[in-house]
This record gives C-alpha cells, sequence and structure tokens, in this order.
C-alpha cells in the first residue's frame, strides 16, 4: 500500500486517539507498544499524531464530562505501508465511567462521514464478537472508505485497572483478527 494513502487513513483512523503525550505521561508512554514487540520491519509512524478522527469516532478517548487526566500515544506501521496499529493509554478523573462513556459512544455510532486530516471518509461501525481482556472491554469493527480505498479497522477499548486502552489495527480487508489479538495481549501485558 502507498505510504500516501497510510497517512490519509492514519489521520481519518486515529479517532483522537494519537494525541501526543504530554510530559506529565512518562510512565504512560512507557507501558506503549514499542517496535521491539513488533514483527520484523516495522516502524513508529508519525505521520498519524494529528488526526482526531470523523464524526463519531472523533476524540473517543476524551468524553465529555470526565477529566482526562494523563494519556500516552503511538502507532506503528510495516515499513510505512500497512497494517497500522495505534495505540492511546488514558488515564482519568474515573476510568470506570470514562470506559462506559467511551463504549457507549461507539455503540451509538453507526455510521461516519466527514473529513480529517483532508481525506474524505465514510463508512460504518458495528461491534464485533472478541475475547475478554481487562476488567472490562469491547470490541468494534469499522468499515470505512477513505478517498475511495476501503480500509477495515479493528478497535478493543479496555479498561485495566484505573488506565483505559485504545487499540486498533487498520488495513485493507480482510483484516487478520489473530494478528490484532496478538497485538493487544502484548500491549495489554505493558500495562500496570
Amino acid at each position: 500500500m502507498k505510504r500516501t494513502f497510510l497517512v490519509a487513513a492514519a489521520v481519518a483512523l486515529s479517532m483522537g486517539m494519537m494525541s501526543s503525550a504530554s510530559a506529565s505521561t512518562p510512565k504512560l508512554s512507557s507501558e506503549l507498544l514499542s517496535v521491539g514487540q513488533m514483527p520484523t520491519g516495522w516502524s513508529v509512524d508519525n505521520s498519524s499524531s494529528s488526526g482526531s478522527g470523523v464524526g463519531c469516532l472523533a476524540n473517543i478517548l476524551e468524553p465529555k464530562g470526565i477529566k482526562q487526566i494523563s494519556h500516552a500515544g503511538v502507532a506503528l506501521d510495516d515499513n510505512g505501508n500497512t497494517p497500522l496499529v495505534t495505540e492511546k493509554l488514558s488515564t482519568y478523573s474515573n476510568a470506570t465511567t470514562a470506559y462506559k462513556k467511551i463504549v457507549a459512544t461507539l455503540s451509538a455510532c453507526k455510521r461516519v462521514s466527514g473529513t480529517s486530516g483532508g481525506a474524505k471518509t465514510t463508512g460504518t461501525v458495528g461491534q464485533m464478537s472478541f475475547p475478554h481482556y481487562g476488567n472490562a472491554s469491547a470490541a468494534f469493527s469499522l468499515s470505512l472508505v477513505i478517498q475511495g480505498t476501503t480500509v477495515g479497522d479493528d478497535l478493543l477499548i479496555v479498561r485495566k485497572g484505573n488506565v483505559v486502552m485504545g487499540i486498533q489495527e487498520a488495513d485493507i480487508p480482510p483484516l487478520d483478527v489473530s494478528q490484532f489479538q496478538g497485538f493487544v495481549v502484548k500491549a495489554l501485558a505493558k500495562v500496570k
């Protein structure tokens, strides 16, 4: 897949998950997936850090009415191509309530349409069957058309203690769900 499409997909799919880590989050930053945990050839993707997402997917890990205390995020890709994996960790004034609001927002989000980072995007969102992780988890499957190209995206929201993790894998369909589960297991192993 071309690098320019990857950038457009990363911006459209970031769902507000890729805000840069603030100075108050060194602990969370150290709990993110790292290149060393990924297959050979993967690298950090710095091009996706500016997106906020499209429509009801915008700023998903920033639920209204819940104070976000700290956050850190990372995007990783396969040598500048897809798949693209993004992860964001956040702590809140009340992680349980934040998790519930995030999942409720995603559950109510059925269709998306808009532009993010110059990429015209439309698509659908639905819940998907996925193993249970952490204290609570919910998985969603997205089918998006970004500038005329269909992109699949598996998204998992997990609450583990006082941390809420959003992790997603985007690629041209069909997605490799077992690969995504492997990334989830690696990511959660680092969250304390």
